[in-house]
């Protein structure tokens, strides 16, 4: 996969041009990465790579009328992060960062699924920190509604040690529950499968990482929700592009607009949602 390696005074950093996916990122004193990549990860046309920044769009989780996730030509997350994205610039700051955007338009391919005409643009800026900003424009005549998530897996040295500070007393619905609405009493932890949709979020995130002794900060903006995503061990086992014990080793923690709380784009409108990670 074509893939853009970005090296400055204040970070390094792997961007595939394919799903406009950042695959690494890592501070200039900082001795391992924040992003978790698989080792069994696809590097294929027409797969989603296991690990980094995937960006889920135009919708998250089963497309819209679809009752299977494995529908070939509506793919689960959307087809963004199955399609390859131009580049459209690549600067150095005045800051030293370097900012890097690729896009991604409307085409007879996304329109035989998904019927609308879109630009979509994804800003990425490596330095002391990760900024992504992801731009969807309507270019066409009618509106639409997108759900969408940066489904970033942050890089851990255990799940079962770590700990998310900024979820207090947020509410969320719980997947493995059949969706259920509960109320997240204290910090959150990983002990088993979770997959969590947090509402009424704070946009600031912590965690806590005793293994690598260090803290992320995740900061978010134009985001409703966040999702909590760690398949655990028996879910991992039956993902061929996740070795079997990879679950110890990431959370999926995602700056996201999903279920009941999805954008209408208008025509001529965009919309921006943005998330950005750094070590403290």
């Amino acid at each position: 996969m074509p893939c853009i390696q970005i090296n400055n005074s204040k970070a390094s950093a792997l961007i595939s041009i394919y799903a406009a996916q950042v695959l690494s990122f890592k501070p200039i004193n900082e001795a391992t990465d924040l992003m978790f990549v698989s080792e069994n990860a696809f590097f294929q046309e027409g797969k989603a790579i296991k690990g980094g920044t995937p960006i889920c769009w135009p919708w998250f989780g089963t497309a819209p009328g679809m009752e299977s996730q494995k529908d070939i030509k509506r793919p689960a997350h959307g087809f963004v992060r199955n399609s390859f994205w131009s580049v459209s610039s690549a600067e150095v700051l005045a800051n030293g960062d370097t900012k890097v955007v690729l896009e991604i338009k409307d085409s007879e391919q996304s329109r035989a699924i998904w019927p609308f005409r879109f630009y979509l643009a994804l800003e990425i800026v490596i330095g002391e920190s990760l900024s992504l900003e992801l731009l969807t424009r309507n270019t066409g005549n009618q509106p639409f509604t997108i759900t969408e998530a940066l489904h970033t897996y942050i890089n851990v040295g255990d799940a079962t040690q770590a700990t998310v500070f900024g979820l207090e007393h947020t509410e969320y619905l719980n997947k493995k529950e059949d969706f259920i609405p509960m109320c997240q009493v204290g910090a959150l932890t990983i002990a088993e499968e979770t997959d969590h949709i947090h509402t009424d979020i704070k946009h600031q995130l912590i965690i806590e990482d005793p293994v690598f002794k260090r803290k992320i900060k995740i900061t978010s903006s134009g985001n409703k929700n966040v999702v909590v995503w760690n398949p655990w061990a028996e879910i991992a086992a039956e993902m061929a592009d996740l070795k079997n014990d990879d679950y110890k080793y990431f959370i999926c923690l995602e700056v996201a607009n999903v279920a009941t709380d999805g954008v209408e784009i208008l025509p001529g409108s965009e919309y921006r949602m943005d998330a950005n990670y750094s070590v403290v």
